[in-house]
């Protein structure tokens, strides 16, 4: 409840407590524990998809699970999750990153074409880019964090961030950071998000 919803009479006589976001890896975490004996399978990106749409929320997060579980008939796999979520398969991201890096302006249009026939997220698919885009970030400034990873996606970021200036990284990351918050603002979000792929190209 809003504390300011809430009668100054009632609220002096009330202990507030106010709960920070928790970190989408503890969310992981804590679902590794209970799927296991409620025997259920999951593979761990299904379940970094979950910890990222609940937002910092654990009672969120077993909600989406108990919905993926049900949509993906006893099981959290990662394309099923996807699919519930409206979320974006990170090549998109993966490709539109590549193709910004050659400087493919046909590829960019292609790809957002291809979201927009699938009716993908226009939203996710600029959250995802600007996770590629920061782990590409740390590994330029950082090589040291390039060493071996249990993310399958590690090797793929590790090439990307070979192929693109560190500099140019930076402002893709920002472009896209600003690019979600057009998308409100436009009549159709796939225009809007056309030109910001526009403007990253």
């Amino acid at each position: 409840t809003d504390p300011q919803k809430v009668p100054v009479s009632v609220l002096s006589r009330c202990l507030q407590f106010n709960l920070r976001p928790m970190a989408a890896q503890t969310i992981v975490e804590h679902l590794q524990q209970v799927l296991p004996a409620e025997n259920i399978q999951a593979d761990i990106q299904a379940l970094r998809l979950i910890a990222r749409a609940a937002r910092g929320s654990m009672r969120d997060a077993l909600s989406l699970t108990d919905q993926a579980i049900a949509f993906g008939n006893g099981e959290l796999l990662e394309p099923s999750v996807r699919d519930m979520l409206g979320t974006v398969d990170r090549s998109h991201a993966f490709t539109l990153v590549q193709a910004l890096a050659e400087s493919d302006g046909l590829a960019v249009v292609n790809t957002c074409d291809t979201l927009r026939q699938l009716g993908l997220s226009a939203s996710s698919l600029l959250e995802e880019m600007c996770m590629v885009l920061q782990r590409m970030a740390v590994l330029q400034a950082v090589h040291q964090a390039a060493a071996e990873s249990d993310d399958p996606d590690h090797l793929e970021i590790v090439r990307l961030s070979k192929a693109m200036q560190a500099d140019e990284t930076q402002l893709l990351y920002s472009l896209c950071l600003h690019g979600r918050a057009e998308l409100g603002l436009a009549p159709d979000e796939y225009a809007a998000l056309t030109m910001v792929l526009l403007r990253l190209l």
